[in-house]
């Protein structure tokens, strides 16, 4: 059985999700908010049956939302004081301490770990969620910011029109594409994801992972570090549809069955018109698919005997 993993974030803005919603009719992401609602556009797809959420420990997930906390509210006092750091730290008590935010702090930056005496819990696995959730808020944040600057663009444009007597007409902004967020610690991202992953089981060997991704730079970062593919396909110009519901069930048919004669060891043909009826209301795509025997530092054989992995990049031309 194919399993689909979004990944390596835990937050998609609607972009994403449009992409995520031509090629596949469901998939998994990492719930990092033990089962908090989601934000838009994540909650529409989980109601409509495409999303599912896969669950992470929750002691691991209070530890790293602690850390978390503690790095926040240590940034907010110190924020315009960071002249005088070094001396506070130097002097207060409660910075020396390997368990305060301190150590926190230094264990983000350096790749170290959480210490606390009592914890029986990997420390791997908790730098990972720590860094997933502080990558969830700076996505979460970029995508208001942004929207927060279509809306100012839009407001300017209507004065503007105003202003020269053109008020009754219908103004169209052109919205400035968000940047794309897997530009951004985009080895960290991955490592951080899959370690996560690996901890939630998502490398059972019942099933075959599939990792799906929007990013363009997350996929070019991972075959960097992959290692040679055991198969693979390109496709740069796919007809895809956006708004026809049958159609895009066919779709999502026949993708899943190239992915899955992928995992067969079959090798389909790049050259073929996969979606020759979809020309009505179509737009292009691109799908690159690699399968891996396993990835790097990441034991994949001891968590997935069968060996196989694939990674999935999907993108709209249009």
């Amino acid at each position: 059985m194919i399993n689909f993993y979004f990944f390596p974030f835990t937050y998609m803005d609607a972009r994403q999700a449009n992409i995520l919603s031509c090629f596949f009719n469901y998939f998994n992401v990492l719930d990092i908010h033990d089962g908090a609602v989601l934000p838009e556009p994540m909650a529409g797809l989980e109601a409509q049956g495409q999303l599912g959420r896969v669950c992470l420990d929750k002691e691991k997930l209070a530890i790293a939302e602690q850390g978390v906390r503690a790095y926040m509210a240590w940034a907010a006092i110190h924020k315009g004081n960071e002249r005088n750091l070094r001396a506070l730290i130097r002097e207060n008590t409660f910075f020396k301490d390997d368990s305060g935010v301190a150590a926190i702090c230094a264990g983000i930056r350096k790749g170290t770990v959480l210490n606390d005496p009592d914890a029986t819990i990997s420390r791997d696995s908790s730098d990972s969620l720590v860094f997933l959730k502080f990558a969830d808020i700076h996505d979460r944040q970029s995508q208001d910011i942004q929207s927060a600057l279509d809306t100012l663009d839009q407001e300017n444009a209507a004065l503007l029109a105003e202003l020269k007597g053109d008020g009754d007409m219908s103004l169209s902004v052109d919205h400035t594409q968000s940047p794309e967020p897997g530009q951004a610690m985009t080895e960290k991202r991955i490592k951080a994801w899959l370690k996560a992953a690996v901890d939630a089981e998502c490398f059972d060997p019942r099933g075959i992972p599939v990792l799906i991704t929007t990013s363009r730079a997350v996929m070019d970062e991972f075959l960097t570090g992959a290692g040679q593919a055991i198969n693979a396909l390109d496709i740069d110009s796919i007809k895809v549809h956006e708004k026809d519901r049958e159609v895009i069930k066919q779709q999502h048919f026949k993708i899943k069955g190239i992915i899955e004669r992928m995992a067969q060891g079959l090798t389909p043909d790049s050259e073929k018109d996969y979606f020759e009826g979809a020309d009505h209301g179509s737009v292009t795509g691109r799908i690159q698919i690699r399968f891996f025997s396993g990835l790097g530092d990441v034991a994949l054989t001891k968590k997935n005997p069968g060996g196989q992995i694939g990674v999935c990049l999907v993108e709209l031309n249009s």
